[in-house]
């Protein structure tokens, strides 16, 4: 199983455009006029992280999900997100335990993003072999 994951980053006039392997690309931006800002991309990585897992249980649960808004919030203090909480608003009928259910296992064994930053897994930071040259 391959484990590793990555994408690329590149930065024109201020604007860095993410492409993944399979060349799908998005672009970020420091105010978020041309894309999303680093944070609100932060905070889309929890919420889809989240809303996958929780779509994929409630569909295993046969209890499929038509439609589901999420919204992730925190407040930026200095330089880090604190108090994030993720909420899902499901639309339709559903079994209130298999949700319950659903989103406990994300948050607690599923959402690789989310697992990460609960472990704080640290960041390393490197200078490649062509900066400066």
């Amino acid at each position: 199983m391959d484990t590793h994951r990555a994408i690329t980053l590149t930065l024109t006039d201020g604007v860095v455009e993410a492409t993944n392997r399979r060349g799908a690309t998005l672009l970020i931006h420091p105010d978020g006029t041309h894309g999303f800002t680093p944070v609100e991309l932060f905070l889309a990585a929890i919420g889809s992280c989240g809303a996958i897992d929780v779509d994929l249980l409630m569909r295993k649960q046969r209890d499929p999900v038509g439609r589901m808004t999420l919204t992730v919030e925190g407040h930026k203090v200095g330089s880090r997100m604190i108090d994030l909480r993720v909420t899902y608003d499901l639309e339709g009928e559903h079994d209130p335990r298999k949700v319950d259910r659903a989103v406990t296992k994300t948050a607690e064994d599923l959402c690789t993003v989310s697992r990460t930053l609960a472990t704080a897994s640290p960041v390393t930071h490197a200078i490649g072999e062509t900066a400066g040259g």
